[in-house]
């Protein structure tokens, strides 16, 4: 039986190319019924469209805060309390379709998410990394660097999860990845998903060079001081489909103050603790808080690793902010590729929403806020809080 305002929504986004976030632009499609009470169509219909347009938007991170006169005359100056993060660029009806008691409408809105505007309710983001690996393997030879990759990507997680404000480093893998390896896409994916992580960093050293930088003419070449150069390229990826969201390229270049074949550590505290040692330190520190800052915007989703009758067990808990009595959406996640290759994301909400009742330090128990039951949940849907 159908409920005034109870709505099924469907919603479909189409994954456009981008290298800097949070900046990003997506088409929802909802669709929404609504019971007609003593025939008046026109109510039924506004009920379930306000409702769908207004569950569309606070999912997206739009925001509409004052009259919007809406395209093709659908709710045209209907009024909207809506404040959060975003702004929607169109609004059309697709369908409208009546039954005998109730009626289907299909809505299809284009929402723009606003960079500065941001969720401060949001949870920390969980973060994987791994190893980087040293592009041009010859250039570690000197100073005897050839772990020095293992070594920077300790030292990054150490700068990130000192100084980060929304997001933490959960795990560095003990092995190498590179974003030129046939496949990377799907190893992504199944770093994200066996270390519980939503989004996957992965960084290379692009160059570690050591050159001569004298400019005297009259000074023997065997004196000439010597400098080394430091190149690092950082890609932050959605963990569920391995999209790209951000890139970043630094470089240093710097006093090498040991002799030319004399073997440095990369571990050690005279090498942390010279001049190339603390230039690596401050850019990786510098690159820290961007990264940081990069992922304020982005979603906190949580995934269902149980579900126990009523109760769900989700991969969120208190490290990441959880706490008791917390408001969770569910939904469903999936993707697909189009006639023309276009890669699309589908996120289908339940029409129920959930809290927390439990929380530990990784973990969280939520179940339903009424007495609807919670038909239709699996492990690996999502919850968000919204």
């Amino acid at each position: 039986m159908l409920k005034l305002g109870h709505i099924l929504l469907t919603f479909i986004a189409l994954v456009l190319p981008y290298v800097s976030i949070p900046v990003h632009a997506a088409w929802f499609e909802a669709s929404g019924q609504a019971i007609i009470i003593d025939g008046n169509k026109a109510l039924a219909k506004k009920q379930a469209t306000q409702e769908a347009i207004k569950q569309a938007l606070m999912f997206a991170g739009a925001s509409i805060t004052s009259v919007q006169a809406v395209s093709n005359g659908l709710l045209q100056n209907d009024r909207f309390e809506i404040r959060s993060g975003g702004e929607v660029n169109d609004l059309a009806l697709v369908s409208e379709t009546y039954h005998e008691d109730y009626v289907t409408i299909v809505i299809r809105a284009d929402i723009f998410a606003q960079k500065s505007q941001c969720d401060a309710g949001q949870y920390k983001k969980r973060m994987v990394s791994a190893w980087f690996p040293i592009r041009e393997r010859e250039q570690a030879i000197a100073g005897g660097l050839g772990e020095f990759g293992q070594t920077v990507s300790e030292h990054f997680e150490q700068q990130f999860n000192q100084i980060s404000r929304f997001a933490r480093i959960t795990q560095r893998q003990p092995y190498y990845i590179s974003t030129r390896n046939p496949g990377v896409e799907n190893d992504i994916i199944t770093l994200a998903r066996k270390t519980d992580n939503q989004y996957v960093l992965i960084g290379e050293i692009t160059e570690l060079s050591v050159e001569r930088t004298s400019r005297n003419a009259f000074l023997f070449w065997q004196d000439a001081p010597l400098t080394r150069n430091f190149r690092l390229e950082l890609s932050l990826y959605d963990g569920n489909n391995a999209a790209l969201l951000k890139e970043e390229r630094l470089a240093i270049n710097s006093p090498w103050e040991f002799k030319l074949h004399q073997q440095v550590s990369p571990t050690s505290q005279q090498l942390w603790q010279s001049q190339f040692g603390q230039a690596v330190t401050a850019i990786l520190s510098e690159q820290a808080a961007l990264i940081d800052e990069a992922l304020n915007c982005l979603p906190t989703y949580g995934r269902v690793l149980q579900v126990n009758a009523e109760q769900l067990t989700v991969n969120i808990g208190q490290r990441d902010g959880v706490q008791v009595g917390d408001e969770l959406t569910l939904f469903k996640h999936a993707q697909f590729f189009d006639s023309v290759g276009n890669l699309h994301q589908q996120l289908k909400l339940h029409p129920n929403k959930v809290k927390v009742t439990h929380v530990y330090d990784d973990t969280a128990v939520v179940g339903p806020t009424s007495s609807a039951p919670l038909a239709n949940i699996q492990a690996n849907d999502f919850v968000a809080r919204q």
